[in-house]
């Protein structure tokens, strides 16, 4: 009854593991848009592409494989001359040259038709042509791409004058090839590195260990040990990447004034996510990494021109000291109260008392007037409209009419100007200059005289525009509420009745868990007649100095952060605290705001993170199994078959395993292990499941190849055809092969394709139908057609089936993940770069022998034997729980160690196991 139930247990296991996958990998493509939606207007161009033939074989070795171009805007570059300063495009995994042309286009356009005097050299962008190879999955590709680049820096120096540097713009994976020239090459050569939606931190695809050393190699070069002076910035699309997690794009925290990162979503101007494909595209994103790359252009560049432009907080501001000239200038003076509205501003200073309390905060918004205050940070005038420069006035001595006014010290920001009641950001995003300005300070009365004012000093008239300004206390609140508190149903709630009208309100979260891995839907109940305000209520999450999120009150939104994620270095302790900040001109405020766990979110994350480990996670299955019946096989003489060891490792096994995988996620442990998560216990219960996803797609894999196997068994009856009658001896032909395969893989092929030859045979053996088995040895017996098998013969064929399903198990778990895709890059780069072209693959003998090995055992109808010597056992047994332990602890994060020690294993059992003749 017990063996029944597990059955039945592992059947279900199966079709639930069959649902999840289809489930989430739905949530994977449907919940970014949700989480951060994307407001991005289309870029258009005129683009014409000029080929460099003159970078051939002279230059590299690659020119035939791949090709370098040069950008020009039609109608608006010189098509024949290269007179501006150069900057090289490089795409990413399957990527397109094509790809630079939105960035190119608005670069020539920012130049040639709003220069009004702040550049003085356009671009010259070049762009490097990869045929749309896979470099995200096979390093030697990658590191291919990076040597041809480098040779192309070099091409393209040799044609302007000595002493020109070259800017490098990287997509995807072509910013891993950009950081990798940055290692390579000097400060001399280099004026600037930018990478777009660019895995920083770890190799997006984790299978072969040269990844390792490729992100080792350049780890120096993003902690600024390397090329300290030249910035690297990296632009991250946030949680609408779903391809690129952001968490990974971020480059290593550390205090260095040349490394920036910066989330869309806080990036001034565009403040939406973008997708991965879309962040060269994007309007709102490639007009400020054109414009950056115009600025790191120019003779006059320095680092703060990067802060200023790749702003994502407010900025201090430091005006000057001396007194604001405002003779016979109107003055108007607001007694009764401490704010104050106006439309289409005269010019003039306008006046607020400040309160009696010690600390009050003056907030300013602005729309259609410059802040004086932010134009001098950004170093330049942002809007035509009237300028505005925020004073702190005192009473004017005996004797003087104007009041002595100095411009105030405080934090400068831009803000989006949402569409209310609509979603935000809008399907097109914020257009340009559509946004609010902000000035905020904090002013101590105490060290002030009294009857002191602030000036809202307009130097000109404008018929357009509008301020809001307000003095307020400063009033902030901080919150206890934990992720435990959102976890209810209910979730945990925030009232602001006493502050749900304030130009400001902070609410900080110190206890609420901010990880990757966890999303809150937040709900906002509002009051009063918002329609039509100048500053309908904004709500901005500021996770971190890199990353915020805005959002409009009028539906559900969604608080995620990238600051921590599985397999990250721990972040060193900072001073700042996930805040939730409420803006609004007061008119309509918030009353209540209620944060919960946002299920569906959270588990859309989950699965572009740990497909990896899952994967990896079903070998350590397959390895705990065949473990279970190789022991079997020792002790009786019979190899039992998979399916019956899997329900017999359901019922016994599958639950221990799972307790004992969740009580080590509870511990401390190095954040390379089990999960990446390094004790934090609201993440320990995922190793449970995760385990129990591993064990049913083991299982759904075990009924597909059955059915699949008994298909073609039924399909070879049928025309008469059966398996050889009995196991063979490894004749000299099949040496030879082996030995010629062995040569491919040393000078043509890529070991993985012998590898998935490999596969490919084993699948053939066990989709053929048994063999006849030959009778008892008689007279009678060798002229009767029906003779019945003998019991040894029956024996022999069941333990070979046996083993060959659970080695082609093996197999399929190791070759889909690992060999697979390097025999979709093989195929496309002998159809992209032709059959004469070299393949710069994995040409090591050694990994590949013990496997073809392993083929020529099962091709020969051999069966693995049984082992006599006790330390053998214990060293076969040891292998398979070693196997296990490294998918089960470090499969996640190191999945390339789990395929080398399975291939320790299967060397282990060729050369132990195995009787040859």
């Amino acid at each position: 009854m017990r063996r029944r139930t597990a059955q039945w247990t592992l059947i279900l296991l199966a079709l639930a593991a069959c649902f999840f996958m289809f489930y989430f990998s739905t949530l994977a493509n449907e919940t970014p848009l949700v989480v951060s939606p994307q407001g991005c207007e289309m870029s258009w161009m005129s683009p014409h592409y000029v080929l460099q033939t003159d970078f051939d074989k002279s230059w590299t070795p690659f020119a035939k494989r791949y090709s370098l171009w040069l950008y020009r805007e039609v109608g608006i570059d010189n098509m024949k001359e290269r007179n501006g300063e150069p900057v090289l495009f490089i795409p990413g995994n399957a990527g397109s040259s094509r790809q630079v042309r939105s960035i190119a286009s608005s670069a020539a356009r920012q130049f040639y038709e709003n220069r009004r005097g702040r550049f003085d050299k356009p671009l010259d962008v070049y762009a490097v042509e990869f045929n749309e190879d896979f470099s995200a999955i096979h390093p030697p590709t990658l590191l291919t791409q990076a040597r041809y680049s480098t040779q192309a820096v070099h091409y393209i120096l040799s044609l302007y004058p000595k002493g020109t540097r070259i800017t490098i713009i990287g997509h995807s994976m072509g910013g891993t090839v950009a950081q990798i020239l940055l290692k390579d090459l000097s400060d001399e050569v280099l004026r600037a590195v930018i990478t777009m939606s660019t895995p920083s931190q770890l190799a997006p695809v984790r299978f072969d260990r040269r990844s390792e050393g490729v992100y080792k190699s350049i780890r120096d070069a993003q902690l600024g040990n390397i090329n300290s002076t030249t910035p690297l910035i990296s632009i991250c699309g946030g949680a609408t990447d779903s391809q690129i997690t952001s968490e990974l794009c971020a480059i290593p925290e550390r205090t260095s004034p040349h490394r920036r990162t910066i989330m869309t979503s806080s990036l001034h101007g565009a403040w939406t996510g973008v997708g991965h494909r879309e962040m060269v595209w994007c309007h709102q994103v490639r007009m400020m990494t054109a414009r950056l790359a115009l600025d790191i252009a120019q003779p006059s560049f320095d680092m703060k021109n990067i802060h200023r432009l790749m702003r994502s907080t407010s900025v201090q501001t430091s005006p000057p000291k001396e007194l604001v000239n405002i003779t016979g200038v109107p003055l108007h003076f607001k007694r009764t109260s401490s704010k104050l509205e106006i439309g289409s501003p005269m010019a003039g200073v306008h006046f607020l008392p400040l309160p009696t309390e010690k600390a009050v905060r003056l907030t300013v918004f602005s729309h259609g007037i410059e802040l004086q205050n932010l134009a001098r940070e950004n170093g330049q005038l942002l809007t035509r409209g009237g300028i505005l420069r925020v004073l702190f006035c005192t009473r004017p001595p005996p004797g003087v009419l104007e009041p002595g006014c100095v411009e105030i010290e405080g934090r400068a920001s831009l803000l989006p100007r949402p569409n209310w009641p609509g979603a935000f950001p809008s399907e097109k995003g914020v257009l340009d200059n559509d946004h609010v300005s902000l000035f905020e300070a904090d002013i101590q009365l105490t060290s002030y005289s009294t009857d002191s004012h602030v000036g809202l000093f307009f130097e000109r008239s404008t018929s357009t525009g509008w301020v809001v300004a307000a003095v307020e206390p400063v009033l902030n609140a901080t919150s206890s509420a934990t992720l435990l508190d959102a976890m209810k149903p209910s979730g945990i709630s925030f009232s602001l009745p006493a502050r749900s009208r304030s130009l400001r309100t902070i609410f900080k979260l110190p206890k609420l868990l901010s990880h990757a891995l966890i999303v809150y839907r937040g709900d906002a109940v509002y009051d009063g007649h918002c329609l039509g305000l100048r500053v309908p209520p904004l709500l901005l999450h500021q996770v971190s100095p890199i990353e915020s999120h805005y959002h409009t009150p009028t539906r559900p939104f969604y608080l995620h952060s990238h600051r921590d994620g599985p397999f990250l270095p721990l972040i060193p302790n900072t001073n700042h605290t996930p805040e939730l900040t409420i803006y609004s001109s007061g008119e309509c405020g918030i009353k209540s705001i209620t944060l919960r766990v946002a299920w569906k979110e959270t588990l859309g994350r989950l699965g572009v993170r740990y497909w990896m480990g899952l994967a990896m996670w079903s070998v350590a299955v397959v390895a705990l199994l065949m473990l279970s019946a190789i022991m079997g096989y020792d002790a009786n003489g019979t190899f039992p078959p998979f399916e019956a060891v899997m329900v017999e490792f359901t019922q016994k096994q599958m639950l221990p395993i799972g307790g004992v995988l969740v009580a080590l996620s509870m511990l401390p442990l190095p954040k390379e292990m089990i999960m990446g998560n390094s004790g934090i216990l609201v993440f320990a219960p995922l190793s449970f499941f995760m385990w129990l996803f591993a064990n049913g797609l083991v299982g759904a894999s075990n009924y597909i190849l059955k059915v699949v196997a008994g298909f073609f068994e039924q399909v070879q009856r049928l025309i008469g055809v059966t398996g050889k009658e009995q196991e063979r001896s490894t004749s000299k032909r099949w040496i030879a092969s082996i030995l010629f395969v062995s040569l491919l893989v040393a000078t043509i092929i890529p070991f993985q394709i012998a590898f998935m030859i490999v596969f490919i045979i084993q699948f053939s053996i066990c989709c053929s139908a048994p063999p006849k088995i030959a009778a008892e040895s008689s007279p009678k017996a060798e002229d009767s057609a029906t003779s019945s098998p003998t019991p040894e013969g029956l024996r022999k064929q069941e333990i070979r089936r046996a083993q060959n399903f659970h080695l082609l198990v093996l197999l399929i778990w190791l070759a889909l993940p690992f060999a697979a895709p390097i025999l979709v890059v093989w195929v496309r780069t002998l159809q992209t770069a032709g059959y004469t072209v070299p393949f710069d693959g994995d040409h090591s003998v050694i990994v590949v022998l013990p496997w073809l090995l392993l083929g020529e055992v099962t091709a020969s109808g051999r069966c693995l034997e049984r082992e006599s010597l006790n330390w053998r056992k214990r060293v076969t047994y040891a292998s398979f729980l070693l196997l296990a332990l490294t998918a089960l602890l470090f499969g996640a994060r190191f999945p390339y160690m789990v395929f080398e020690m399975a291939t320790v294993v299967v060397a282990w059992l060729v050369a132990t196991r195995v009787r040859w003749r």
